[in-house]
């Protein structure tokens, strides 16, 4: 342990001293009212319309707010709302904002600021795209602070839709902001959230910095997930990127951080043993996703799809992820295990067994493939992520796929996937990913699952019947029509194969004794309502 304490100090002193760095005229901060923590990835991109990476959403829950947030319990709760209500043919929806809200930058948060800003959020998300479609007008009343959102036919999920916590969320932005265009990411990062993003102080693959926003005014409700009072008791915010989980866990427990989120699962009965707190504040855990491009060979034929789904044996992958198996669970559920939208329909039997693999390696001669490499993106600095790259890559050479495993890094991954080009020139076969469980369940917001061809997330799949279902779900009459509908989908999505599940784990984050007060929120990491003690 002193051995290896040493070297794992010296590189987050490094850190700390960069952190260090503020103006001259600027009182230094007192170490009970810093929090330093390290999110699962490193954040090199800050737009939350533009991308779904975890660590950009939970980067724009600490600067931006929305309408709605979701409580502990995922029931949208008035955030940014003070009063709503929508009319009894459900077409009509009126948002009036609360008083005290107000920008990074002095400006009070306007009713246009909101139009602007759900406009942007709807030309990407799911949800979004589906209720603009439907949109007869949306439009700030003269008041300045009331939204009056008109649509064709009622939408159910609204209010679900507004206070989405991960994907494409719906933050709102200053409409001078919110006028980017929704393909091209954003410069200015003005919220009205608890914290204000110290641009200055950012080193991307370092560092992130937020400081306290001391005009923003919360809740009066307790703090519930997104939802509620964000009270703020620190100053300071630091996140520090630290892939290498051993140094990050002997920082913690040495004092010189708060809170880890993916301490690595080899830790785990150490940091237990040293009296550090394990937390598991994803509740649906996460999903893995293996993500195939569906414009290029061999993928763009559904035989090769179906070989890659059949070959796949989630145990073999996960044992290698994890020692203890109490942390996953073998799960061919696309809306997620543990979910009331958990379902099996249309799961074939015996998937990644011997006879499975037999007729994959059939499919794939029926396919065409012609045995040019299959280009793996490899996210070597997430070790989970990485072990279930390797094995699969193992998997797939046995029934004849020959593979070229591509090292990056998660963030570099996360670009290169939206590369459209060849795999030869720049562009890429397979990427393993991973979601937070309650996106995953939602069949609206699952945007892996859609398949609207070039507006598809990456790997772009296009099924115009698969993505008719999707558009149906929000519209069925009654719990049992959305049931029907459900489980169609979900047979749908084993003929189109759109990725292919490789389990389900629950991972805890780690934290010092002494911070509390820390929030459960599947995928998201937040640091208001969190205490810390002086040493």
């Amino acid at each position: 342990m002193k051995g290896r304490l040493a070297p794992a100090l010296a590189m987050v002193a490094t850190l700390l001293a960069g952190t260090a760095a503020a103006p001259a005229a600027a009182q230094p901060v007192p170490p009970e009212r810093i929090l330093r923590m390290v999110p699962n990835a490193d954040l090199q991109t800050l737009d939350p319309i533009n991308t779904t990476a975890g660590v950009v959403q939970s980067h724009a829950h600490m600067i931006y707010d929305q309408l709605f947030g979701r409580d502990a319990e995922q029931r949208p709760q008035p955030q940014m709302v003070g009063a709503h209500g929508v009319s009894p043919d459900g077409l009509v929806w009126r948002f009036t904002l609360r008083d005290g809200l107000a920008f990074h930058d002095g400006a009070p948060v306007t009713a246009a600021d909101v139009v602007a800003s759900l406009r942007r959020w709807g030309a990407r998300d799911p949800h979004g795209r589906q209720i603009m479609a439907i949109t007869a007008s949306l439009a700030p009343e003269a008041d300045g602070k009331t939204v009056v959102w008109t649509l064709r036919r009622p939408y159910s999920l609204m209010l679900d839709a507004l206070s989405k916590p991960a994907g494409n969320m719906p933050a709102i932005m200053p409409a001078r902001v919110a006028a980017t265009d929704p393909f091209t990411a954003i410069t200015e990062t003005v919220g009205s959230g608890p914290f204000i993003f110290v641009r200055e102080e950012w080193v991307p693959g370092s560092r992130v910095v937020y400081r306290r926003n001391p005009n923003y005014v919360p809740r009066s409700e307790p703090a519930s997930g997104t939802a509620g009072g964000k009270r703020v008791h620190v100053d300071r915010v630091e996140w520090l990127n630290i892939a290498n989980a051993q140094t990050a866990v002997l920082a913690l427990i040495q004092g010189e951080l708060d809170f880890v989120e993916s301490p690595g699962v080899d830790f785990l009965p150490m940091l237990q043993q040293r009296g550090m707190r394990l937390v598991r504040i994803n509740t649906l855990g996460a999903p893995g996703m293996i993500r195939m491009n569906h414009i290029h060979p061999p993928f763009n034929d559904p035989r090769a799809r179906e070989a890659l789904m059949l070959l796949v044996n989630q145990e073999e992958i996960l044992q290698a992820m994890f020692p203890d198996p109490g942390l996953y669970q073998v799960c061919h559920a696309f809306f997620v295990c543990g979910s009331p939208q958990e379902t099996n329909a249309g799961v074939p039997q015996g998937l990644g067994s011997p006879a499975a693999r037999e007729r994959a390696r059939q499919l794939l001669r029926e396919s065409g493939y012609d045995g040019s490499p299959i280009v793996i993106m490899d996210p070597t600095d997430n070790p989970f992520v990485h072990a279930a790259t390797l094995v699969l890559a193992q998997q797939m050479q046995q029934v004849g796929f020959r593979t070229d495993v591509q090292a990056m890094d998660f963030a570099s991954m996360a670009g290169r996937r939206a590369n459209r080009r060849p795999p030869a020139e720049g562009g890429w076969h397979i990427g393993l990913t991973f979601w937070n469980g309650l996106g995953a369940s939602d069949p609206v917001g699952n945007v892996p699952m859609q398949a609207s061809c070039e507006r598809a997330w990456p790997g772009w799949p296009c099924d115009a019947a698969h993505q008719a279902l999707i558009d149906a779900f929000p519209y069925a009459a009654n719990a049992q029509e959305r049931r029907r509908i459900l489980e169609e989908l979900h047979a749908s999505a084993y003929r189109l194969v759109p990725y292919v599940p490789y389990g389900q784990w629950y991972l805890p984050a780690a934290h010092t004794p002494r911070i509390s007060g820390v929030l459960a929120m599947p995928g998201i990491i937040m640091a208001w309502n969190i205490q810390k003690t002086a040493r």
